[in-house]
């Protein structure tokens, strides 16, 4: 019976789930440097799923000062687990040198361990992850973290990558409202999902987080705040039960659901607000290049210009020359291209023209010498492991732009998706037009958000 196929796509894979390793060797032989090994012996590692193991302190400093070495640098890891390991903040700390400058690692899960709260500890780490490309951060049932934690992490994280931190089972109180609260509230964050369930917070602490949202963020898609007493009356300083004039003497259940209706309001308003700057940025870079973008040669006719079309001519009246708005200043052709993208701010439009008017940022003539395109798993190839028509395909060009001026790589997958949805995705975070910016003088009500759904 022959061995089971392996998906191209999983070989670099380590997933040890449950798998007994402990610290470094451990009982069996089995620990640290058996994962070393494990990677040394693979020519690339993209995943590392280690969850539910006893590596503990010692074991991940091992580990990850092989991950940190000049050969543990060559495998470009995207995801690490290390759920329920026993890790404590002597293990924290080698993750947190790994992470400085890391711009493979995509997702860090580090539930369920020991670590306890230190504020030098927690600055550093959110010094690491602001110099990192980190997108996903679990410190879910770590509760010694707590307020203390938050109160020294949260207010230094300032990094654009982030758009999923998980803080569930943290032990915070409505201690740590306000640091959320602020850091929701202002340019730093852009958090695609905030997930800080089975906590207590509190009515009060939830509530001021739900104004945030709705007053000041733009990026939120996704707020989790189960199981954190928020069905209980308002609470006052003194612990007693209480109420504003306005709010009379409404149960705490009426509240919440009234903070849950204007929750759903500002996440919806959020989908909509990115679905339309997402699509106007990208609308934008199409004319922006055509008319920014000037030729090497100003001798030479340029395929860039944007002209009106000609006016009908006849034996009596000689053509008409058209209106080149490449002769209008600059300013005016900015002013123009402007109403293509109003949801856009002006700093958003200001750095699609930058990169639109840049040679530099055209795709390549030639093709590389090494693709990037999704290869055909070789298991499944048919006749000897060349498929039908694959010299058509190995003859392809790579490097092609895509219909929007991007510059992609080649990708060779289902139409619509793949390597040219990643590219433009990359593009937009490049831009920062990931996401509604508010103009700092500018203001946004309801109306205008429901005047998108005519696109």
């Amino acid at each position: 019976m022959s061995a089971a196929k392996v998906p191209l796509s999983a070989r670099g894979h380590i997933e040890s789930l449950d798998a007994g390793l402990s610290s470094v060797e451990g009982s069996c032989g089995i620990g640290a440097l058996e994962v070393i090994s494990d990677i040394r012996a693979r020519r690339n590692v993209t995943k590392l799923i280690l969850g539910h193991n006893e590596l503990g302190d010692t074991g991940c400093e091992v580990l990850f000062d092989f991950l940190g070495s000049d050969k543990g640098r060559q495998y470009p890891i995207t995801e690490i687990s290390l759920n329920s390991n026993g890790i404590g903040n002597r293990g924290l700390q080698a993750i947190i040198e790994y992470l400085r400058g890391n711009t493979y690692l995509k997702e860090l899960f580090l539930q369920n361990n020991a670590f306890v709260a230190d504020p030098d500890l927690a600055t550093a780490f959110a010094h690491a992850l602001n110099c990192s490309h980190l997108e996903t951060l679990s410190l879910t049932t770590n509760a010694n973290l707590a307020d203390e934690f938050i109160s020294k992490f949260i207010p230094i994280l300032n990094t654009p990558h982030l758009q999923e931190l998980q803080i569930s089972v943290l032990g915070l109180t409505h201690a740590s409202a306000p640091h959320l609260v602020e850091y929701l509230s202002s340019p730093r964050c852009r958090l695609r999902a905030l997930r800080a369930n089975g906590n207590r917070l509190g009515l009060r602490g939830a509530r001021t987080i739900v104004r945030a949202i709705h007053r000041n963020n733009f990026t939120l898609a996704k707020l989790e705040l189960y199981a954190n007493g928020l069905m209980d009356a308002e609470p006052d300083d003194s612990g007693e039960t209480s109420a504003s004039d306005d709010e009379g003497t409404r149960s705490g259940r009426i509240l919440w659901q009234d903070s849950e209706s204007e929750l759903a309001r500002a996440l919806q308003r959020n989908r909509l607000l990115r679905e339309a700057t997402e699509r106007e940025a990208l609308n934008l870079l199409r004319y922006a290049r055509a008319v920014l973008l000037k030729p090497r040669n100003p001798a030479a006719l340029s395929a860039s210009r944007a002209l009106v079309p000609l006016a009908s001519t006849s034996v009596d009246y000689p053509p008409t020359l058209p209106f080149q708005i490449t002769n209008l200043p600059t300013e005016l052709q900015l002013h123009i291209l402007s109403f293509l993208a109003p949801t856009l701010s002006s700093a958003q439009r200001i750095r699609i023209y930058t990169y639109a008017s840049s040679a530099a940022t055209l795709p390549p003539l030639l093709p590389r010498l090494v693709s990037r395109g999704n290869l055909p798993d070789p298991t499944t190839l048919p006749f000897g492991g060349v498929p039908m028509g694959v010299g058509m395909l190995l003859r392809k060009r790579k490097g092609f732009a895509s219909n929007d001026g991007v510059a992609t790589g080649s990708n060779y997958a289902a139409p619509g998706g793949g390597r040219k949805a990643e590219e433009r995705a990359k593009w937009l975070a490049m831009m920062r037009c990931d996401a509604f910016e508010l103009e700092q003088d500018g203001d946004w009500g309801e109306a205008d958000v429901l005047a998108l759904r005519v696109y």
